[in-house]
């Protein structure tokens, strides 16, 4: 294949073009005649000639977001890239621009020119949702948000929210342990790397943001416990491309702190003493850095479809350092009485979707995770360890109900479901297919386990230990579901049953089913109700 110019384009069309001039108008509005040659009014800066009467922004502001300066020879790229930064600063409503060719000079030039229409500067919205959780719980939130755009003159976000919200679960092992949260967060997003002592540039059509939060969360377990947690984080957040994410939080600080724990409580820690982990005092001190990168995001539905998420999560590591902390060997560091906790912690989360003509789709999900405690730790934080089970996870199964390894709840008539591990596998299979209209159908198959890093000297879980033999201490599942499927959401109702049991003797209990059966049915059959897809 020969690739040629045409010999008649135009003789402007052959020219390499340089930016001259680069005006901004940053009070534009859509009613307004065009002022193209009112650049007197506006103030000179760095190259750019910034046209805002009501001195909304600092210029520097646009010096760090466009990616056009004068001299610059002109690109598609780096246009597009200009706009979608000035896009996503979600400062503007409406962002235009247009390129003149500037006759004053004997060279290629070309003047830029900016149009953008400011957002309104603060906002309030409020949310009705409801929900269905992956520990089958089933509820409400009302949720406020109050935002103040462009708080200190450089695209700077100050939000507010808070919430309230309740979960219940009208039958299951959950019925009555009703729950209610409410919680609040203030965070600050500055649309930059703001690093001490260093300036770092960014590329690519999205700004890099940097969050500072302060939150508070309160959760209350009817007939058990309340929790009160505090956390602070200053982080990064920044795209490389609509599918490749970012999220960077050096410093991240929680303090949890239990109340109004009940006797029944009491009385189940004493059957299992793990359950203490839930209501212990604790400072989490660490580290996190998360990537993600998704095939299908910007509305592509390629035939075969990758979605990868890795997390790394680090806690307590420079205070374990300095103080020796080992409490295997009966050395506990606390702070203010409270002590902190050491691990670190990976989860890779990856995901495969293989489009099967216009209507069917075979999607798979791989989660593995491991996490490490050691130093002034013997398990994870309970906030921080894997559990599986429930309506996005093994769906034979209920939540938190499976684990770890072979362990099994001595008590089955006053079992609490809240299993909890350092360790995680879990393997997902489902063929999507259409049935009629909105309507589709699902058939699937899965199998996963938690496990424990150390032994049942610290756990007091025979059985939950991580060891060679993890593979013959998976539990499987089957099952088969019905989507409603209108494109803004999904509703999602699917019904699962166990096909291996690993706590049992003879683990594979396929032999057992009997669907005619109501006594099968009702210690067996698991029903899930969802919004959205599992995976």
């Amino acid at each position: 294949m020969y690739v040629t110019v045409k010999p008649d384009i135009p003789r402007e069309a052959r020219q390499v073009y340089h930016i001259k001039n680069v005006s901004i108008y940053a009070g534009y509005s859509l009613n307004m005649a065009k002022i193209d040659t009112s650049r007197t009014e506006g103030e000179y800066y760095k190259g750019y000639y910034i046209i805002d009467r009501a001195k909304r922004y600092k210029p520097s502001l646009f010096e760090e977001t466009l990616k056009f300066h004068p001299g610059d020879v002109y690109n598609r790229t780096n246009h597009n890239l200009t706009l979608s930064r000035l896009t996503n600063l979600d400062l503007f409503k409406f962002v235009k621009n247009r390129f003149a060719i500037n006759y004053d000079t004997d060279s290629a030039y070309l003047d830029a020119y900016y149009y953008l229409t400011p957002l309104t500067k603060k906002a309030l919205a409020a949310e009705v949702t409801t929900m269905t959780r992956s520990n089958n719980l089933n509820g409400s939130v009302i949720s406020v948000k109050w935002r103040n755009r462009n708080t200190f003159r450089k695209g700077e976000q100050v939000t507010f929210s808070a919430y309230a919200g309740s979960d219940v679960q009208f039958s299951g092992a959950l019925k009555g342990y009703n729950a209610v949260r409410y919680g609040a967060e203030v965070n600050l997003g500055i649309p930059r790397f703001l690093v001490p002592f260093k300036k770092i540039k960014s590329r690519g059509g999205y700004m890099p943001r940097t969050n500072i939060i302060l939150g508070y969360d309160m959760l209350s377990r009817t007939k058990l416990y309340t929790l009160n947690s505090f956390r602070f984080a200053y982080g990064y957040l920044w795209k490389e491309n609509v599918r490749k994410q970012h999220e960077l939080y050096p410093i991240s600080v929680t303090y949890v702190q239990p109340r109004n724990v009940t006797a029944a409580y009491h009385v189940l820690i004493a059957q299992d003493t793990l359950l203490a982990q839930a209501i212990q005092r604790q400072f989490i001190l660490g580290s996190t850095y998360q990537y993600n990168y998704n095939q299908l995001a910007g509305g592509l539905q390629p035939d075969n479809a990758y979605y990868f998420n890795g997390l790394v999560d680090i806690s307590g590591n420079i205070a374990g350092l300095i103080t020796g902390a080992n409490v295997k060997a009966g050395k506990e560091v606390t702070i203010n009485g409270v002590p902190f906790s050491q691990y670190i912690k990976f989860e890779i989360d990856a995901r495969y979707y293989r489009r099967l003509g216009l209507h069917s789709t075979w999607a798979n999900r791989a989660i593995v995770g491991v996490g490490v405690p050691y130093g002034n730790s013997v398990q994870l934080p309970f906030v921080k360890q894997f559990f599986i089970g429930g309506n996005n996870s093994l769906r034979g199964f209920r939540s938190r109900s499976v684990g770890p390894g072979t362990y099994k709840f001595p008590s089955p008539v006053d079992f609490l479901p809240d299993e909890t591990g350092d360790i995680k596998l879990e393997l997902n299979t489902e063929m999507r297919f259409r049935i009629n209209g909105p309507l589709y159908g699902a058939l699937f198959i899965e199998g996963g386990n938690i496990w424990l890093w150390n032994d049942s000297t610290y756990t007091h879980k025979p059985g939950g230990k991580f060891t060679s033999k993890f593979l013959s201490q998976l539990a499987v599942d089957a099952g088969a579901g019905l989507r409603f499927d209108i494109t803004l959401f999904v509703i999602r109702f699917d019904v699962g049953f166990p096909l291996r049991k690993p706590w049992e003797q003879n683990p594979w209990v396929m032999n057992q089913i009997h669907m005619l059966d109501g006594n099968w049915r009702k210690e067996n059959i698991v029903y899930n109700l969802g919004i959205g897809y599992p995976f």
